[in-house]
């Protein structure tokens, strides 16, 4: 056994991986999405690790991060009972959109578990998103967030383990787990609180819609266009309220000034023109050759 299984076998936070029996829905995919974040990404990880049911796959979605993050990414290669793939471009900005439709079309599952890589994930989280699959539909998923001293001592510990009674928790309501009681909660619909940190849908259906748009500069509205699309599309929004619960770890928010009035504008154009289809999205990337 090489020396890192033997350090994470030793980490009481990874006993978990490795055990017989292990259950799997070989129908879904969960993409992660990345960018030089290491603690983050490996706590992240030790969450998909510690699943009651596996994924059939993990998909590490990349914006270019350099040699440390693919250090982290093997290692749990290594130990992990699910293939884990890196799917990666390289650092030219922020390109989450392009980083997200290279890594959504390498999955071989029917269904997309997308989250961010500050997303950390309750034990059920796999387990409850094969419950809320449902044709015509998508998952907009919640998450509590973590303050920024709980989130600092958590980069140190590398502990996974987050509950309704954890220090440092707001929205810690989004940590109850009561399935049989979620269907009777609508929650949000349309744009609001629907994120790409958190949501889940049929694979063809974003093969339908183009894929994220890749014409957007800079951080912001381009989970929104997706969703607005989506929704243009025909599907009805499904709110994993009581079940697949997640915390977001705490980090300083991006500047979105720069590219805020025209991703805006575009997010504007979706929702006036009714447009199914990215302009330029994974159609136009196979056109190009994959580059």
């Amino acid at each position: 056994m090489c020396e890192c299984v033997k350090t994470c076998f030793s980490d009481r936070h990874c006993t978990p991986y490795i055990r017989d029996n292990m259950r799997q829905n070989k129908h879904i995919s969960l993409v992660i999405t990345t960018y030089n974040s290491l603690e983050f990404l490996e706590i992240v990880l030790r969450s998909a690790m510690r699943q009651y049911v596996m994924p059939l796959e993990i998909i590490i979605a990349d914006d270019g991060s350099a040699q440390p993050t693919r250090d982290v990414i093997e290692r749990y290669q290594k130990i992990s009972p699910v293939p884990i793939i890196h799917s990666w471009i390289p650092d030219e900005g922020f390109r989450v959109a392009m980083a997200r439709n290279r890594a959504i079309m390498q999955a071989h599952g029917e269904y997309i578990v997308l989250i961010d890589g500050d997303i950390v994930m309750s034990r059920h989280f796999i387990d409850d998103h094969a419950r809320l699959m449902q044709r015509g539909t998508f998952v907009a998923g919640s998450r509590a967030r973590l303050n920024e001293s709980a989130t600092l001592r958590r980069k140190q510990s590398l502990n996974p383990s987050l509950h309704f009674f954890s220090r440092g928790l707001g929205r810690r309501f989004v940590m109850l787990r009561l399935p049989f009681l979620s269907k009777y909660i609508k929650g949000k619909t349309g744009l609001k609180n629907a994120r790409s940190c958190h949501i889940a849908f049929y694979k063809d259906d974003f093969v339908r819609i183009n894929g994220f748009e890749e014409q957007f500069v800079g951080w912001g509205f381009e989970d929104s266009d997706f969703v607005q699309r989506l929704y243009n599309a025909g599907l009805t929004r499904r709110n994993a309220k009581l079940m697949a619960s997640a915390v977001h770890l705490w980090h300083k928010s991006r500047s979105e000034a720069q590219s805020e009035a025209e991703n805006r504008a575009r997010l504007e154009d979706t929702v006036r023109s009714g447009r199914i289809k990215a302009h330029c999205g994974i159609e136009q990337v196979e056109k190009e050759g994959g580059k």
